[in-house]
């Protein structure tokens, strides 16, 4: 293997060949333009040379290289009319005039099925779905909606995947307000607005980059309803809490789509359970070898207070929130080459938890049991601001910038009973980061083109906790009453410049990279006890990285169906660890075979060796306090971390059919990791990390969905398995090996009866396993649900949601009830929500993992009825 990887490395190529430009017009016989028609230039063995698609006018242009004496061969065609052929011996001429006039084909094309009502339309590599087809009108934002619609999935966390991967832009017709943070468009604009969802496949933002090389990202379009274009549009909700407790719901949406200009605003103010600043994106690392980079580096929070959240089941029944969530974005055409992206917002939550819970550590001779009582109170805010240009200088160079800054405050004060003693918590963090990116594509030539990345940021994290515990107190040999104070600052600052050339020869894609980034991160924390400082847990950590890579890749296109990738990071990595300087030349390879738009579906086959440096933590020379109970010390600087990962991907989607399968394997092997060496009491808990040999894991997911036309229903069924075994010292001077080994099975369903009812329903079971130094614990939970919606007339319209949950010889029921009455010729509509109809007030959940087996009691909401009232203009 590793010759092959040097055969890459050093892979380069040249040509001779003579630049040869078409260009033309494509019309129909009513001699009008026809756009957005494919041109595709082949050679005589049919091997694509070049490829184009004609602008609103039905012109093209196209550039490519050609070898002496060559005969080429050009296609056309689009949709709803008979392609068309023309073979053209190429002479000494550089520059071709080619005009094709396309006749209407009335027969329906094979690229475009269409289903009754058009409800599912595929237009070569957009599917576009109306959404009326799917809708039952309770969906109250674009996500109920997004949920329903075959082809994409709502992750737990209000990430979107479509067709099996993750979306990398959610586009309002056609346009990107958002970037990353899209869930803020998804969880607060009304349904009411929406017509149609495209699901992009192959997208590419950079015009330039999508005309060179094929692009394995997918995109979300939403299509609004006619009357909303041109116009300022929105609503306004008021709600309250009626009779029972205090409730409440506020919000606005307003928008306006011009040619030239789309702003959003979105305002919400709840009491519901769902927070705010959870609709904020966290930092993210995309490295795409043949496209755009994007680096963000995060700083981390060292102490932590627990809030105990409960995540089973529905947020409105468990968390006690008082969310304020507040948002402005706009994307203005300043010039049709030139655009400005600006999005700003403000998130507030109040969050007051109550729970008990019980820790039980499995481990030899003895195991130990921990019991807590606990009142979390927590007030987070966090604000934030982007502003991207984007400037298409000319048909050889295209310019992005994007400027991100976010303040993140978060102060919790948590009183709880630990063991029956009584340890009072407080916490201040302040975050402040920014991030900036920069790129610029350049155009050398029609196959190559160059790639400028320029990226800087900085994160700091600044927090002051305060501990008062007895058992702290006499560990630390100090009065009962003391307050132990630490002030943690922990800040990573960066700047990197990468370079890449991409080329094409044919079949063939190559990459060669050039990058150099300097990274400097900083983790200091003072230990004071009654206002004086104590040495034994005060910390100082430096990590000073100097990094220079060089990337080699390429990927070979046997055909349009299976295509080979291959890569090679060379990394020499310069760093001072602690004031210690070191030197590390590190080879990361990675090969993959992926096998696209076959009947069966597409596969995907990859396997990568990995090596880096550990995170700064691993590397503190102290123990440092990491909660009121545990602390955690590093180690001096001992090698390099080193993980291979095996990963197999199939997935198969037919969104006519309502038909899909998504079957995913990853194995990971850690050769080299940081373990644990714990030692545990029944009061404090303190771990030392090493490197050390380290575990492996197994995931594997599979899930299928299926539409029953006769039955007009859709069904899901999906299942997870996950094994991992890694070693570990607690309370001992040898290793022993954590077992865990979780599984999960689910199954849904929605009808779409022609009457009044429709259901949605289906069950959960997931069952838990692991062992550690001979003993075993176990763990199982079930859930079933049934959500009924029943058209009483054209007006009225009723939900009831029904959840069961058995868990630990314990069951649970849940049971909300929703009415909806929208009058005719009316801009009103009014809704009574009932939570929690059978006043269920308490909630029990047993997890394990490793040697640990955590039991947690947490309040619920209790029953209310709100009344909200929507005004939409």
């Amino acid at each position: 293997m590793n010759r092959y990887f040097l055969f890459i490395l050093f892979l380069s190529y040249s040509s001779f060949a003579q630049q040869i430009q078409i260009s033309g017009v494509i019309k129909d016989t009513q001699n009008r333009g026809i756009e957005s028609a494919s041109v595709v230039v082949s050679d005589k063995k049919q091997h694509t040379l070049t490829y184009t698609y004609t602008d609103e006018n039905g012109n093209y242009s196209l550039d490519f290289e050609k070898e002496d004496n060559a005969s080429i061969i050009i296609t056309v065609s689009s949709l709803g009319f008979y392609k068309k052929e023309n073979q053209t011996e190429l002479n000494s001429k550089s520059n071709y005039k080619l005009n094709f006039t396309l006749e209407e084909n009335s027969e329906v094309l094979k690229e475009v099925v269409i289903e009754s009502h058009q409800k599912i339309k595929i237009d070569r590599d957009t599917t576009t779905i109306k959404v009326a087809s799917f809708s039952n009108k309770t969906e109250q934002t674009i996500e109920d909606i997004l949920k329903k619609l075959p082809g994409i999935e709502i992750l737990s966390d209000g990430s979107i995947k479509a067709h099996g991967k993750p979306i990398d832009k959610l586009l309002i017709e056609g346009d990107d307000l958002f970037d990353k943070n899209y869930k803020i468009l998804s969880k607060n604009l009304d349904a009411k607005v929406l017509d149609a969802v495209q699901i992009i496949d192959n997208f590419e933002d950079n015009p330039i980059l999508k005309k060179l090389s094929g692009s394995d990202k997918v995109a979300l379009n939403l299509k609004l309803k006619a009357d909303k274009q041109n116009i300022w549009f929105g609503n306004v909700t008021a709600g309250a809490g009626v009779v029972s407790e205090n409730r409440w719901k506020e919000s606005l949406n307003l928008g306006l789509l011009k040619k030239n200009i789309k702003l959003f605003y979105l305002a919400d103010y709840n009491n519901s359970g769902e927070k705010a600043t959870d609709q904020i994106s966290q930092a993210s690392i995309e490295l795409n070898s043949f496209g755009e980079d994007r680096i963000e580096k995060t700083a981390k929070n060292f102490f932590n207070i627990n809030s105990n959240e409960n995540s089973s089941f529905s947020k409105s029944q468990s968390i006690f929130n008082k969310a304020f969530f507040n948002s402005l974005s706009f994307t203005k055409k300043i010039k049709p080459n030139i655009i400005l992206r600006g999005v700003g917002y403000f998130a507030n939550d109040h969050q007051i938890q109550d729970s008990f819970s019980e820790t039980v550590f499995n481990i030899q001779p003895n195991p130990i049991t921990n019991t807590e009582i606990s009142n979390y109170g927590g007030n987070k805010t966090l604000s934030s601001g982007e502003l991207e240009l984007k400037y298409f200088i000319n048909e050889k160079n295209y310019l992005t910038n994007i400027f991100i800054y976010k303040n993140n405050n978060n102060k919790i004060n948590a009183d709880l009973f630990f063991n029956e003693s009584q340890v009072d918590q407080y916490s201040n963090d302040r975050n402040e980061t920014f991030y900036n990116h920069l790129n610029h594509t350049y155009k050398l030539s029609e196959t190559k083109v160059l790639i400028n990345y320029m990226y800087f940021g900085n994160d700091r994290i600044a927090q002051k906790s305060s501990i008062i515990s007895p058992l702290l107190n006499t560990f630390l040999n100090t009065e009962a009453d003391a307050k132990i104070r630490q002030n943690a600052n922990y800040k990573v600052q960066y700047f990197g410049v990468k370079s890449k050339l991409v080329s094409t020869y044919k079949k063939l894609e190559h990459l060669l990279g050039l990058q150099f980034e300097s990274n400097d991160e900083i983790l200091k924390n003072n230990f004071f006890i009654n206002e004086n400082q104590n040495s034994d847990y005060t910390n100082f950590s430096n990590l000073k990285q100097n990094v220079a890579t060089l990337e080699n890749g390429l990927r070979y296109n046997f055909n349009n169906h299976i295509d080979f990738t291959g890569s090679l990071n060379l990394i020499q990595n310069n760093f001072k660890s602690n004031f210690n300087s070191y030197v590390e030349s590190i080879i990361n390879p990675r090969i993959a075979l992926n096998l696209k738009r076959y009947r069966f579906g597409n596969i995907n086959i990859s396997y990568s060796e990995n090596s880096n440096l550990p995170e700064i933590n691993y590397l503190a020379s102290n123990f440092q306090l990491s909660d009121y109970r545990s602390f955690k010390k590093g180690s001096d600087y001992e090698g390099l971390l080193k993980n291979k990962l095996l990963h197999f991907s199939h997935t198969y989607f037919n969104d006519v059919k309502r038909f899909s399968l998504n079957t995913n394997f990853l194995y990971i092997n850690s050769a080299k990791n940081y373990n644990t060496e714990s030692s545990i009491n029944e009061n404090f808990n303190f771990s030392t990390y090493f490197l050390a040999d380290g575990g492996e894991s197994y995931n594997g997911s599979f899930s299928i969905v299926n539409y029953f036309r006769k039955l007009k229903t859709a069904t899901k069924l999906e299942t997870s398995q996950n094994w991992s075994v890694n070693p570990m010292k607690v309370n001992s001077d040898t290793f022993s090996n954590a077992e865990n080994y979780f599984s999960s099975y689910k199954f849904s369903a929605t009808t779409y009866f022609s009457f009044p009812l429709n259901f949605d329903f289906g069950f959960n079971y997931n069952f838990f396993k692991s062992k550690f130094m001979e003993i075993a614990s176990k763990n199982e939970t079930k859930d079933a649900f049934i959500n009924a919606n029943y058209s009483i007339s054209k007006n009225w319209l009723a939900e009831i949601n029904s959840t069961f949950y058995q868990m630990n010889n314990q069951n649970y029921s849940f049971v909300n009830a929703i009415i909806n009455y929208t009058p005719s010729e009316s801009r009103f509509s009014y809704r009574l929500i009932a939570n929690n109809l059978v006043n269920e007030n308490e909630f029990t959940l047993i997890s394990v993992n490793d040697f640990t087996t955590y039991k947690s009691s947490i309040n619920l909401v209790p029953r209310y009825l709100l009344l909200t009232i929507k005004y939409r203009f």
